[in-house]
């Protein structure tokens, strides 16, 4: 079988095929200007980078970081490494020093590439030979930060030859090191290859290639070091030769949909939420007629939904095509939307209530269960069977079954090749026919579709021996408008109880009454070990800055164990139902 392309080559090729055409859509940032860039000019910074760092001595099997915002330079820089064979290292920008530093040092980065030189300023430097800025900066800088070798990216043009094509690279190959963001200690490399990758872009294609004589565009404002943004953004607008319109930043997401008007939207599932928020509070200052056209609208439009199947068909039936008219088009324009073609979520799951109150609205959420091991190509809602407690069926090429414990087992040719320098940690979770080990519980129906259960390491286990799942029913105790943030605690303990942080944080009587009346209806269905026995309302959420969140917004549950210790314990002996931390 002919191998696959990788993703140096299918760049190469695309940009001789696209030329003149646009590549990048986004917002200068010298002079706040929105501005495009061509393919030609895209292959142009990428061959040029390529060749510099060639000359710089930065080869084959090379370790460069690359830590910046989301802008094009992120891209050009990943496949600028990648085509001379060197590695990629995925840094957040949002990690602690801490967290880099063991990144930089474990991966042996020898380079590293960011958007402006204060990045570098916290880092330990001892093992870097050469940084490369986006951003312009002083020679005297770079000169007291120690580090041998050094560029701001727009002057190496008249220093080298691009170059004409990527080298030619072994399949096997590795292409990057992807660390995991580590709910639970320190990450992990995941190693993937320039085969698996191939592999990976071959089988996401069939489920997001364009209709015919559509040019796609994407919309980044995920990390793109986080795999998924990666994968649908950068090797997905490749494959297609699709255009990549980026946010300014995360703080300005609402207003610059409107302006790149995207057809593929990504999202995570507290984002969706915000903008379900966002629409409600707009609407409880509306006119009282223009609250009455919504809520028959959302009415209407909810005729798309039967039980947990949601009907995304372009004819759903005259009462959806009346909802459409009345609020639907309308408010998919103000958000920016109205072009968008696929709607995805990941990372957590979507509450049901948020997929049902945007079908009403004629946007249909799809969800993808994946993971970093497996470049993000995992499990998809498929467009014509959308299921609101379901993450779908597997990707084209992939297999899932669920282990007699309950855990999901994935395989698929682009599965990662193991851990970096971990090989305890990938016997754990590879086994020998390829089969990965995910660390979630799930469970398949008769038509193969896939229900995540909870994490199978974050399983409570109380101190009467019982097994509590708490993501769902955390997904429960976040159903309420109320709730920002929710974690349960209950291990070694004799009952389970709440952590949340609230909207609003003054906590008065009547907002107790509603919180001991939402968590009434929320235990009613569970069994008496499963139930909320008490409630913690934290007086701070859950933030990268405090260490409760990973760069990719999941809660570390042992970090806040422990950082809450004093005040889980207050909740346990207190005989209030809800506890306010002081």
């Amino acid at each position: 079988m002919t191998a696959k392309k990788n993703l140096p080559e299918k760049f190469f090729e695309q940009a001789a095929l696209k030329q003149e055409a646009t590549a990048f859509f986004y917002c200068r940032p010298q002079d706040d200007r929105w501005v495009t860039m061509s393919w030609n000019r895209y292959r142009d910074e990428v061959a040029t980078l390529a060749s510099w760092l060639l000359s710089q001595g930065v080869g084959r099997g090379a370790k460069v970081a690359l830590m910046s915002s989301n802008r094009p330079e992120w891209i050009i820089s990943d496949l600028a490494i990648l085509s001379i064979g060197a590695i990629t290292v995925p840094v957040y920008t949002s990690a602690s020093a801490h967290e880099i530093n063991y990144i930089l040092n474990h991966s042996e980065c020898e380079w590293i590439i960011v958007d402006t030189i204060d990045r570098v300023s916290p880092l330990d430097r001892k093992g870097l030979r050469g940084l490369v800025s986006f951003n312009k900066f002083a020679e005297s800088t770079a000169q007291e930060l120690g580090i041998p070798a050094y560029a701001y990216a727009a002057t190496v043009h008249d220093t080298v030859t691009p170059i004409k094509a990527p080298v030619q690279m072994n399949q096997d190959e590795i292409a990057t090191l992807v660390y995991t963001s580590g709910t639970t200690g320190l990450p992990k490399g995941v190693i993937h290859t320039h085969g698996t990758i191939a592999e990976a872009i071959y089988s996401s294609q069939q489920l997001i290639e364009s209709p015919e004589g559509t040019i796609d565009r994407f919309f980044s404002f995920l990390p793109l070091c986080h795999v998924a943004e990666r994968c649908l953004v950068e090797t997905g607008s490749i494959g297609m030769g699709a255009e990549v319109a980026f946010a300014r930043n995360i703080d300005t997401i609402a207003q610059d949909l409107p302006i790149c008007q995207p057809t593929m939207l990504l999202c995570v599932p507290r984002l969706w939420e915000k903008m379900q928020e966002g629409i409600l509070a707009k609407l409880h200052s509306a006119s009282p007629v223009k609250q009455i056209v919504f809520r028959i609208a959302s009415f209407m439009g909810g005729s798309r939904v039967q039980g947990n199947h949601i009907d995304a068909s372009a004819n759903g039936g005259i009462f959806p095509a009346l909802s459409d008219v009345l609020v639907g088009k309308k408010l998919r324009e103000a958000l920016g939307l109205n072009r968008v073609r696929m709607f995805i979520t990941g990372s957590a799951p979507t509450r049901p209530e948020v997929q049902k109150f945007f079908i009403s609205f004629g946007m249909p959420i799809r969800e993808v269960y994946a993971l970093t091991e497996n470049f993000a190509c995992g499990v998809v809602s498929l467009e014509d069977d959308i299921l609101t407690n379901s993450c779908g069926k597997p990707f084209p090429g992939a297999e899932v079954k669920i282990a007699e414990d309950g855990e999901i087992l994935f395989r698929a040719p682009w599965n990662f090749k193991g851990y970096y320098k971990n090989e305890q940690a990938t016997a754990e979770v590879l086994s020998s026919d390829n089969w990965f080990a995910t660390g979630d519980l799930g469970s398949l129906d008769a038509a193969g579709r896939l229900f995540i259960v909870g994490r199978k390491k974050e399983l409570l286990k109380t101190s009467n021996g019982k097994y509590v799942a708490p993501v769902p029913i955390e997904d429960s105790i976040k159903a309420n408008p109320l709730v920002k943030e929710v974690m349960m605690v209950g291990d070694s303990r004799k009952y389970c109880v709440a952590l949340i942080a609230l909207e609003n944080p003054v906590v008065d009587d009547k907002a107790r009454e509603s919180l001991v009346a939402w968590f009434d209806k929320v235990n009613k269905p569970l069994a008496s070990y499963e139930a909320v026995k008490r409630v913690g309302i934290l007086k701070e959420g859950f933030t990268i800055e405090n260490g409760s969140l990973t760069p990719t917004m999941k809660v570390k549950r042992n970090a806040v164990v422990k950082a809450k210790e004093h005040f889980i314990d207050e909740v346990y002996a207190s005989k209030d139902f809800v506890v306010v931390e002081r």
